[in-house]
């Protein structure tokens, strides 16, 4: 078995992990594994088309960041990447619409320059450990095992996968949110974003009405900021339970495809607008909202969240409401006032159990309701810088409270 070794392992090549490795990195060789065979995780293997939780929660109409540092940095270059501008709607939210292949080339970028490894294609199949210090992975890259050995490691999977192997308790969910799949149709008659949300927003309803389509139908949206030309970017909610036991995801991306196909036939056959659409991709990957998080020193909670807690030891300034997708046909939002936000501490990204073992983006430890807000690109991009500098804090056996007071100095507006 071929051996490597670095001092931080980082475990996926998402926003977070991007945002890990490259502050880990200033200092510290890295390592990142990713199951894909491309960077951005859900940002682009699900094709989610814009990044919430950048700007403050307000109704002026001003895009305001909420944060400074790398997320911002990343936003920015982005920006000028996809030629695209922040959009806000009437409830005060703003994000930030991108191109995918811009996405996961400025990802790819960032890593290059800073000298990073990324193992794509690879899975994660062991974690050793010896008195809760994690010091080697075994993974398996294009069939070949390999092993890492790390002095430190950061879980930015999305599913917690690190807790899960070493056997170390985990947040989990009673009731997780739907997932969503994305597709892209051509071929739309032309019209602007708000007159295509409003047609198909007719539409579905009159067909659910009419018995002629499941009222899940309802839950299909165009993705915001993603009508050009004669194409379009969709957004359906899958409407099986999200449960993680064997086969369920397999069996959700099926009944994905199904449902996408449905609806084109659909559309096509009884909307003039759609006559000529053609189906051009379904996103390769689904929109799973939220998984299993890690068990922290500290917890996120709905009252933190809703409250706009602060925090002595904050790493990211949150910005984004609670976000709950579930059976019923309209998503259920809560909010916190306007113009402010809530923090999350460093806490949250300290395992309980480990103390080489960080968490960031959708594992940090928080329960359903927090995680519902802090799961978004913006929070993510934060927690994975903060998390980044946190391992290298380990590594160079540096007091926590210099890292904290770093990470504040970058990431908040003093």
């Amino acid at each position: 078995m071929k051996e490597l070794n670095t001092d931080i392992l980082i475990v996926g090549g998402g926003s977070a992990g991007v945002a890990a490795a490259y502050s880990a990195s200033e200092n510290n060789d890295v390592i990142i594994i990713e199951k894909l065979t491309y960077l951005g995780g859900k940002a682009t293997g699900a094709e989610v088309g814009t990044i919430c939780g950048l700007y403050l929660y307000s109704k002026s109409g001003k895009s305001e960041f909420v944060t400074n540092g790398f997320a911002r940095y990343f936003a920015e270059q982005l920006s000028l990447k996809s030629n695209t501008e922040p959009l806000s709607n009437s409830l005060g939210l703003h994000y930030l619409p991108y191109h995918i292949d811009d996405y996961k080339q400025l990802c790819q970028t960032l890593l290059n320059k800073n000298n990073i490894t990324v193992l794509f294609n690879t899975q994660l199949e062991l974690i050793e450990e010896s008195y809760n210090i994690l010091h080697s992975a075994i993974v398996k890259v294009n069939n070949e095992k390999k092993r890492i050995t790390f002095k430190a490691i950061i879980d930015c999977s999305g599913d917690n996968c690190v807790s899960e192997l070493v056997g170390f308790p985990q947040i989990s969910s009673t009731n997780y949110q739907t997932a969503s799949q994305v597709f892209n149709l051509c071929g739309l008659k032309e019209m602007s974003e708000t007159n295509l949300t409003f047609l198909l927003m007719k539409e579905l309803r009159y067909a659910v009405n009419q018995n002629k389509v499941d009222v899940d139908f309802e839950k299909v949206f165009v993705v915001q900021g993603s009508v050009k030309n004669d194409c379009a970017s969709f957004k359906l909610n899958v409407p099986m339970e999200v449960t993680y036991k064997s086969g369920n995801i397999e069996a959700l991306i099926k009944l994905a495809g199904e449902r996408v196909h449905e609806f084109v036939r659909y559309m096509k056959k009884n909307v003039s607008a759609f006559e000529h659409a053609e189906l051009k991709s379904i996103a390769p990957e689904l929109g799973l909202r939220v998984g299993k998080r890690g068990l922290g020193q500290y917890t996120l909670s709905e009252s933190d969240v809703i409250s706009c807690k602060k925090f002595k030891s904050a790493i990211a300034n949150g910005s984004w409401p609670i976000e709950e997708w579930g059976k019923d046909v309209k998503v259920r939002m809560r909010y916190f006032a306007e113009n402010d936000y809530y923090q999350i501490p460093a806490e949250c990204l300290f395992s309980e159990h480990s103390p080489n073992l960080f968490f960031a983006g959708r594992v940090i430890s928080a329960d359903d309701s927090a995680i519902a807000s802090a799961r978004v690109m913006g929070a993510c991009l934060q927690t994975g810088f903060a998390a980044g500098i946190f391992a290298s804090a380990y590594c160079s056996k540096t007091d926590y409270s210099q890292a904290i007071e770093y990470i504040q100095q970058k990431q908040f507006f003093v």
